[in-house]
């Protein structure tokens, strides 16, 4: 029989609801900020009644802790597609470094600073928080060894490399907000990727990436 209408389960539909309530929590999260964050807009973005939002999300920190989670895993899987571009050589250092800066000076970084700054004060918060963001770290270290190991140069100092890169592209977003100024950050990158490359081919003490670095 074609044209026929299929059924969704209940799993698929509660599943869609969750998404929708996701993702409007991030948008909310995006344009009004952590404080102002109301679940009333959170339900009337994703159309979807108090009671269903309660349902799924008894609480207002469960809902954003579970809108972190999502936004951080959808990073993953983008991560993941480019630890699999660095290894066909598809792209290279600079590539790579770029698409570390659109993600940390853009929706990511703004969204995170939201819930980096709240979870300061609430200790609730910052533990519901902490194994959500480690597993997201987990996979950016993943990405950026496979990326040393592609280019045949890691080594045990390679995570000192990419806090170094993170810890930069960090300020530079914070900076962001009070400092629209593309060709200044522009400049600095480019600064770092001379560095980086640096490092990245050992050219330092003892000739390797960890004598480069001084681990």
């Amino acid at each position: 029989m074609t044209g026929a209408k299929v059924r969704r389960t209940q799993e698929e539909r509660s599943a869609e609801t969750r998404d929708k309530l996701l993702y409007a929590t991030l948008d909310v999260l995006m344009e009004a900020g952590h404080a102002r964050l109301a679940t009333q807009a959170v339900c009337e973005r994703a159309g979807v009644s108090r009671g269903a939002m309660l349902h799924h999300y008894p609480t207002r920190r469960e809902l954003l802790v579970a809108a972190i989670e999502r936004l951080l895993d959808d990073e993953i899987i983008e991560m993941r597609g480019m630890a699999a571009s660095v290894r066909s050589g598809a792209i290279g250092l600079d590539a790579f470094v770029d698409d570390l800066w659109r993600r940390f000076s853009g929706r990511l970084f703004y969204i995170t600073l939201e819930h980096i700054t709240a979870a300061r004060t609430d200790d609730d918060l910052r533990d519901a928080l902490l194994p959500v963001v480690k597993r997201f770290h987990v996979a950016l270290d993943d990405m950026w060894t496979e990326f040393f190991e592609a280019r045949g140069t890691a080594d045990r100092a390679t995570t000192t490399v990419l806090n170094l890169t993170l810890c930069l592209l960090r300020g530079m977003g914070a900076q962001t907000v009070l400092k629209p100024d593309p060709d200044y950050y522009q400049d600095l990158l480019r600064a770092w990727k001379t560095i980086l490359a640096s490092l990245v081919e050992g050219r330092g003490s003892g000739g390797t990436l960890a004598g480069s670095v001084g681990v």
